[in-house]
């Protein structure tokens, strides 16, 4: 009599040895387009329209040269915080201290500029950028020093310094820098006009998207185009066999984590130059976190992080423009986080494929 083995089928993600280039434009696309989708059928189930909630949606991130302006603006600390954080990703380096290094590196700008008196516009925001880079890029460096030497865990010394650098920020703003002529309000004095970055078209677009989109620019081509830019892809793909090239993988750490958390910090000099106008409480809440997530959806590479970070500030406006519906923020969150999601999961299927397996 013979036996029959029954054998089951699983299902299995199998990584893609090559992705398309087609299949890197639409799957993205067709991402964003499936998580307006899934929204409309709870928008529907709330008795709203979702032509009507995305009219307004759009409308008000796109709708004028206003709102075209405040996206930009949402999107500027996104896109330099995720394209720094990114550049450390690519070589498998964890710099989750997003948020602690913009906030070290807007106190270097602000002492900068509330201290560096008879300057020109020119030479104190050349001040400001390179104290706010070196300050924070320093402040990154000691999860990497701790890494190096004693291999601890870079994503946990990165998330406590979150905490560092934020209360630092709330001591000094209740504390020695406090504005005596500010009525109790935690922040330092308005910046002189010598501190305010210059701005585009009437609008509050400054010239913060233009450091955005120059570092991206030159950290693209330094992955892409040069040496410095394989070595640090070959120590994220496999550090052991770098090391036996005789790559100086401990340097790298440093160098690139410094850089990572350098140019985090100039998302904060960008805000408190660009926006604020002075250092104040929770002048970027959420830059850090929101950052890492752009970094992962645009799969670490620089330029995707500026679109990424545009469609996150698009979100960030229409979602405050549907509000004027009477809809409260709950429905605001659950859009942006069903593109999110389906975002995210696109990004999955560029990276693997499905496929059935006998076991």
């Amino acid at each position: 009599m013979e036996e029959t083995i029954k054998r089951q089928r699983a299902l299995t993600l199998v990584k893609r040895m090559e992705t398309p280039g087609w299949f890197k434009i639409a799957v993205p696309v067709a991402s964003i387009i499936g998580g307006f989708l899934f929204s409309a059928i709870f928008l529907m189930a709330a008795g709203e329209s979702p032509i009507k909630v995305y009219s307004v949606m759009f409308g008000g991130a796109f709708g004028s040269l206003y709102g075209l302006g405040e996206t930009v603006v949402k999107m500027i600390p996104l896109m330099i915080v995720s394209v720094g954080v990114s550049f450390a990703f690519k070589m498998q380096i964890w710099n989750a201290g997003g948020e602690g290094q913009l906030h070290i590196g807007a106190a270097a700008a602000t002492y900068v500029v509330l201290h560096l008196q008879g300057y020109d516009k020119k030479t104190t925001l050349t001040a400001a950028f390179l104290a706010a880079f070196i300050c924070a890029g320093l402040y990154g460096l000691i999860p990497a020093i701790l890494k190096v030497k004693w291999k601890v865990n870079e994503l946990i010394t990165c998330l406590m310094l979150n905490y560092v650098g934020t209360l630092f920020i709330s001591w000094l703003i209740q504390g020695p820098w406090k504005d005596p002529t500010g009525f109790a309000f935690p922040r330092t004095e308005k910046f002189p006009r010598v501190g305010e970055m210059p701005t585009f078209f009437g609008t509050r677009i400054h010239a913060g998207v233009v450091i955005g989109v120059v570092i991206a620019l030159i950290l693209w081509f330094i992955l892409a185009k040069t040496k410095w830019g394989y070595e640090i892809k070959l120590i994220g793909t496999n550090p052991r066999v770098a090391e036996y090239a005789g790559i100086p993988v401990k340097r790298y750490v440093l160098a690139v984590m410094f850089v990572s958390a350098g140019i985090a910090g100039l998302a904060g000099m960008s805000e408190v130059c660009g926006i604020t106008h002075r250092l104040q409480a929770n002048f970027a809440a959420q830059v850090g976190p929101s950052g890492m997530t752009i970094a992962y959806l645009a799969q670490c590479h620089p330029l995707g992080a500026v679109l990424v970070s545009f469609l996150f500030g698009a979100l960030l406006v229409g979602g405050n423009t549907i509000q004027k519906l009477g809809l409260p923020v709950s429905t605001v969150q659950m859009i942006q986080g069903s593109i999110l999601f389906f975002v995210a999961a696109g990004t999955m299927f560029m990276n693997y494929r499905i496929v059935f397996k006998e076991r």
